[in-house]
């Protein structure tokens, strides 16, 4: 009975050992696989379905401005990858228009649909449990649900090398800055703004007007003509279209662009902060058509991935301010970060002390205050 027992024994103490010497190898298979299945939870179309990609866009997709740059980026790519490419335009952002857009979308077959303006993004995770074998992309930094994702570039890195060229060009230390819509993209680039024109002129102010709309030409260009009425000779935008720059221009004001140039301006246009959504497409779609999409739940490229960068400077720009922005991109191109080290607010709170630097989650997501030199035109 007991030679019983221990027959019955051995195989039980003999699995035990194996299992003993073999647990880190069997914890490392096991990690292995799961990190599969997470990497694989998000590229949900099956790779032998065709992948049709979605685009929804705030303008037309020609508007020569914000929606066509998105559009003409992501056309680019999907060429190179042999992607059929279908459009949604001319879509307010509004829940109901977002999701009509994007059930359209879907009914023609896109299985990977890109969300390409900020506020499409506070109904992304409804929309992508909606749908949730289709894979979603969006500029707005938010949704969590497990098939969607952010994408953006670091375009204040380079608004900061533009405030250098229009903090040493000014001549009155007053700048001006003609904005849509306040949200924590639109103020991020107005404080990197700043930063770099108080770099370069520690007295200097940006006088900053709202509008209220993304695009609004008398707005704009009112707005262009209330700042230089305030003693404003550099004036810059962030909106869809580049009103504000050609009223700058024909008031005989230095400018300074803003997300593409497409068209030509005297030589007071300084320079401009550019996106180059081609190369941000490529890193995004192409990551996803290559699986790689978990790796990195959301996309943030800057100077250092070549995702944003400057317009040739003007020749009216001098050789000491053409030098001064070369060192600060350098900088940009190292460990330094524009949100880093001491920053007031300009109620003389202080944000960020000495060995800081400001999160990029605050940065994408919660920065709803202006930086010391800000002083908002009502």
């Amino acid at each position: 009975m007991k030679e019983r027992e221990d027959s019955l024994r051995a195989p039980k103490r003999a699995a035990k050992e194996w299992m003993g010497r073999n647990l880190p190898l069997v914890l490392v298979a096991l990690t292995i696989v799961a990190l599969v299945v997470v990497i694989r939870s998000f590229r949900l179309p099956d790779t032998e379905r065709q992948i049709v990609v979605g685009c929804v866009l705030l303008g037309p997709k020609e508007d020569g401005g914000w929606s066509e740059s998105h559009y003409e980026g992501l056309l680019r790519t999907c060429r190179q990858h042999d992607c059929p490419l279908v459009v949604r335009d001319n879509v307010p952002e509004t829940r109901d228009a977002s999701f009509a857009a994007v059930d359209g979308l879907v009914g023609e077959g896109c299985n990977v649909i890109f969300l390409t303006s900020f506020n499409y993004g506070q109904y992304m995770d409804e929309i992508a449990r909606k749908y949730p074998r289709v894979a979603f992309f969006g500029v707005a930094g938010e949704g969590l649900e497990k098939n969607c994702t952010s994408y953006f570039a670091r375009l204040y890195q380079v608004r900061y090398l533009a405030g250098v060229v229009a903090g040493l060009e000014s001549r009155t230390g007053v700048l001006g800055y003609v904005a849509g819509l306040s949200n924590p993209q639109t103020i991020r680039g107005i404080n990197a703004y700043a930063l770099g024109m108080r770099s370069a002129n520690p007295k200097a102010r940006l006088l900053v007007r709202f509008t209220g709309n993304w695009e609004n030409e008398a707005a704009e260009r009112e707005s262009v003509a209330l700042l230089a009425g305030e003693g404003a000779d550099v004036i810059t935008c962030h909106s869809s279209q580049p009103y504000a720059l050609r009223e700058a221009d024909k008031r005989g004001l230095y400018s300074i662009g803003y997300d593409s140039v497409r068209e030509s301006y005297s030589p007071r246009f300084l320079t401009a902060a550019l996106y180059d959504w081609p190369v941000l497409y490529e890193r995004v779609l192409g990551d996803y058509l290559r699986g790689r999409t978990n790796f990195s739940r959301s996309y943030w490229l800057g100077v250092a991935e070549s995702a944003v960068k400057l317009h040739p400077m003007s020749p009216a720009v001098s050789p000491q301010t053409v030098s001064a922005v070369s060192w600060e991109r350098g900088r940009l191109l190292t460990d330094w970060e524009v949100f880093s080290g001491t920053i007031y607010d300009n109620e003389g709170r202080l944000r960020c002390d000495r060995d800081e630097r400001i999160s990029d989650e605050e940065l994408f997501l919660g920065m709803d205050w202006f930086v010391e030199g800000v002083e908002i035109y009502e």
